[in-house]
């Protein structure tokens, strides 16, 4: 046999745990990169559509004061 101990098996399947846990944190922080700038995205076009919204709300009411 190859003479590997208890506590060498317990420290590689810890690492491989830790560097398993490492992948699952980088894949997180990607997919919360792209959430944040899908967020950014749908807030500047419904700040777009707000300033839109009260200029046609300010043209309406000039036009029904002449």
């Amino acid at each position: 046999m190859l003479g590997f101990s208890a506590e060498y098996l317990i420290i590689v399947l810890f690492g491989l745990v830790i560097v398993f846990l490492l992948y699952v944190i980088y894949a997180m922080q990607q997919r919360m990169r792209t959430l944040l700038v899908n967020v950014d995205q749908m807030n500047s076009t419904i700040h777009y559509t707000c300033n839109k919204l009260d200029t046609l709300s300010k043209d309406v009411e000039e036009f029904n004061k002449k």
